[in-house]
């Protein structure tokens, strides 16, 4: 039976935090909470961040106490973990947690990266705990430290980028595909997924995500005042630890803020959702721009991250075109598009990075956009090879007919 578990829940500051906990006792674990503390929440980290450690931390002490070892009671004797134990934690460490298997994930083992960033957190907090253990004596133990270290990235696996180059293509969406989307997000459609009740709320999503290349933190962030009607402009503004957000797993703003500039159509749907929809299942406590529809303890409160998924994955499953939808390839696609309209206006590439900066919400010379143009700099890249192909084979056959 697993014990440890990780627990998460938000103070009375708004602020969301988690803890490493013995399922059984409900006692948090002393080490790994305080390393969680002093190593990240003081040190201001994203408690995105915080989770992730406290997972791989509550992967790490129920492999402990599957095979019966005290990490603690081992350091202090410079034992550490021997050999065997070390690969077999790689090993456990490589299956997919008890904590993602309701995620419908593909494969039972996860994937390269994760395992190394998994083996990194375990080298961190063991390099701590050492420290923390050994204040007074770490000298001499340090060789035991070293060499556990040592054993543990010696079977990291190498994680190679070929997925990244190969990708570039498939963070945006073809315009086939944005069509296909589309039409089926009509409200009239026949093709529409959705019941409904909520088509209209959806097609307005799908509608921001893809005018305005906003992230879907941003997205689930929008609270009705963030809208300037009259100047049409929508606002993006960071709220981390609203206390008004009911949400346990707040979807943040990781961008700056920033003001967007709002088409007429875009506005305009936007005010008739709120007028003729949104009215009728929203409590305004908080003012969220979308909220959830489905009758219950949740119905009006602020549309949560997995609902926002069930969503996106809803339509990415009616159509080939669309297989493994997500939401932020909506944001590729709009900065590729950005690109190529500058690009016909002869914008010049600085230009363009400042304008990429602004709307994006990037900090300057973060080099972001380049992350996010990495397909329009390719294909430019295989225009301009192409046209040099042509030029070396008319070079070529000038030359034959010399001769």
């Amino acid at each position: 039976m697993v014990k440890i578990k990780v627990d998460k829940f938000i103070l009375d500051s708004g602020e969301r935090y988690c803890i490493v906990i013995n399922k059984e006792t409900a006692i948090p674990l002393y080490y790994p909470n305080l390393y969680l503390t002093t190593r990240f929440r003081n040190t201001g980290h994203a408690v995105a961040t915080i989770e992730s450690k406290a997972v791989n931390l509550s992967l790490f002490y129920r492999f402990l106490e599957n095979s019966n070892i005290n990490i603690e009671s081992n350091i202090l004797s410079g034992v550490y973990l021997s050999c065997g134990d070390v690969d077999r934690l790689v090993i456990y460490f490589s299956k997919v947690s008890d904590l993602r298997k309701n995620m419908n994930l593909k494969s039972d083992y996860i994937s390269k990266r994760t395992l190394c960033h998994r083996l990194d957190s375990i080298i961190d907090y063991i390099s701590w705990l050492t420290e923390e253990l050994l204040q007074y004596d770490l000298s001499k133990y340090k060789v035991y430290l070293y060499t556990f270290i040592k054993s543990i990235k010696e079977r990291k696996p190498r994680c190679h980028d070929n997925k990244y180059i190969e990708s570039n293509h498939s963070k945006t969406l073809s315009d086939n595909a944005v069509n296909e989307i589309m039409e089926m997000i009509d409200c009239q459609s026949p093709n529409n997924p959705f019941k409904p009740m909520v088509r209209n709320r959806n097609a307005i999503i799908i509608q921001v995500l893809s005018e305005l290349g906003i992230r879907g933190g941003e997205l689930l962030n929008i609270k009705i005042e963030d809208i300037n009607f009259q100047k049409k402009r929508l606002y993006i503004r960071r709220r981390a630890d609203e206390i008004s957000d009911s949400r346990l797993n707040q979807p943040l703003v990781k961008t700056l803020g920033r003001a967007l500039p709002l088409s007429n159509k875009l506005a305009a749907d936007l005010k008739s959702y709120i007028d003729c929809d949104r009215k009728f299942f929203a409590k305004d406590k908080t003012g969220f721009l979308f909220v959830t529809y489905k009758s219950g303890p949740f119905l009006g409160e602020p549309l949560s991250i997995s609902g926002y998924h069930k969503i996106i994955s809803k339509i990415g499953e009616e159509c080939h075109l669309l297989k493994g939808l997500t939401g932020h390839q909506f944001r590729h696609t709009w900065n590729y598009n950005f690109s190529c309209l500058m690009d016909s206006l002869n914008v010049s590439e600085r230009e363009q990075g400042q304008m990429l900066v602004k709307m994006m919400g990037w900090k300057e010379g973060s080099g972001t956009a380049s992350t996010y143009n990495k397909r329009f700099v390719e294909e430019k890249a295989y225009e301009a090879s192409i046209r040099l192909q042509d030029k070396l084979r008319r070079r070529s056959g000038e030359i034959k007919n010399d001769k």
